[in-house]
């Protein structure tokens, strides 16, 4: 009996300890920005780019790149990219092939924290950085031109958007319903609601979004497991509008055909 009481006496404590290290460092789980000095010169192999900076309702100075469809292309658009939680712009902008040869400028910003931005990254702040960078876009391109572009931590901040905002549309690649439900899915811990400060609820703003949603996901995805992503389905308008690539991880879906088919059908479909 006394081994017992022991045993879950231990387990307990050992319980306790972890979730008080989960409502601790969820900020540190989360937010992973690689800072650059402000010397710092990108390169990319990539022609008519450009270096912006973008001020936030806040004051926050925000690091951002344009990348121009090429010329002897008419731009269709503007993509508004969202990048995931880890790095910075020069390697979030790697991406800008698969948008730019579909006749699409690229714009992406480093949220306050990463790159060269100035500031702390918080959930707050990074709606407040997104909220930034569509206002840029705004003067530069009607509204109906703008597709919102969400990564993994990037697709909150991007269905945030496609609620307040009216773009053409919104793609989220690798999302999740809730970070919640990610930290407990990493941390394979039944953790309480009330440890967690960050939301970045897709499952909220998505249902509200004022334009067509699609989803991209991957089946072999382990850092947000396929099933999180499968819960945002219902809010969108049809099967179709979930697409999902088998055997695709969380980094390398843009290695895939299917992945660069299927972006230039859906972005086809509302040129």
């Amino acid at each position: 009996m006394a081994n017992i009481i022991y045993f879950l006496t231990g387990g307990l404590l050992l319980y306790g300890i972890l979730l008080l290290l989960v409502f601790l460092l969820q900020e540190r789980l989360v937010f992973q920005p690689f800072r650059l000095p402000q010397a710092y010169r990108f390169f990319f192999n990539a022609k008519g780019w450009r270096e912006i900076w973008v001020e936030t309702e806040d004051g926050a100075l925000l690091n951002a790149l344009l990348f121009r469809a090429p010329p002897e292309q008419k731009s269709k658009g503007a993509i508004l990219y969202l990048h995931g939680n880890q790095g910075n712009l020069q390697r979030w902008a790697q991406h800008q092939g698969a948008f730019t040869r579909l006749g699409y400028d690229f714009f992406a910003i480093d949220y306050r924290g990463y790159g060269k931005s100035a500031g702390r990254p918080s959930e707050q702040g990074l709606y407040a950085d997104g909220e930034a960078a569509y206002q840029w876009l705004l003067k530069h391109y009607p509204e109906e031109d703008i597709v919102v572009y969400g990564r993994s931590l990037g697709s909150a901040v991007a269905s945030r958007l496609a609620r307040r905002r009216r773009p053409r549309l919104v793609i989220l690649e690798t999302p999740f319903d809730n970070m919640p439900n990610v930290i407990r899915a990493i941390s394979r811990l039944p953790v309480p609601d009330a440890l967690f400060r960050l939301q970045f609820p897709n499952d909220r703003y998505l249902p509200e979004a004022n334009c067509p949603a699609f989803i991209f996901a991957g089946t072999r995805d382990r850092v947000v497991e396929y099933r999180l992503s499968q819960r945002l389905r219902p809010f969108l308008n049809g099967p179709e509008a979930f697409i999902t690539i088998d055997g695709a991880g969380h980094r390398n879906l843009d290695t895939f055909p299917k992945y660069h088919y299927e972006l230039e059908r859906v972005l086809g479909r509302f040129e």
